[in-house]
């Protein structure tokens, strides 16, 4: 995009995008529930306290902090000319997309993540092998049109000769 008075690329401010919370949460606020009915069962049980009920307790918070470990290793970053998809922690995969080569944008919602307002997004582009899926985002119709218009702007940008 070009300032119209100084005819000068004005970058399109960068937006994250990450996994959504909303599952993670609901992992932990079970797990909160599992170690709350641990503590009443092992109180209830006065002469013969099992051992490993409190650790029990605690294993069930592995699943959620293991899902929000995940979450904050996927970002999505949108750009006025390109689209940033990383993973990894140690070992990273960064893949970058042209926005004026992506061709289709697919919204996938589940009856249940219509419910929350998450749901998957799936990107097809031009001279690229295999698509590129963003799952379990949150306003995921926002993000799928925000990619839309920045493919394309950055087209008729090309097209113009402006990149």
């Amino acid at each position: 995009m070009f300032h119209p008075v100084y005819n000068r690329r004005i970058p399109m401010p960068d937006r994250v995008v990450h996994p959504s919370m909303k599952a993670v949460w609901a992992g932990y606020f079970l797990a909160f529930v599992v170690l709350i009915a641990a503590v009443w069962a092992y109180f209830q049980f006065a002469s013969d306290k099992p051992r490993w009920l409190p650790a029990l307790a605690l294993v069930v918070f592995l699943p959620p902090l293991r899902a929000h470990i995940r979450r904050r290793l996927v970002t999505l970053r949108l750009e006025s000319d390109h689209l940033t998809y990383e993973t990894g922690l140690f070992s990273k995969t960064r893949r970058t997309l042209d926005m004026a080569k992506i061709q289709d944008v697919t919204l996938r919602q589940t009856f249940g993540q219509r419910l929350l307002g998450v749901g998957d997004v799936m990107l097809e582009t031009a001279g690229e092998a295999g698509g590129l899926a963003i799952r379990q985002i949150d306003n995921p119709r926002q993000i799928a049109d925000t990619i839309i218009d920045g493919s394309r702007r950055a087209a008729a940008a090309r097209a113009r000769g402006s990149f």
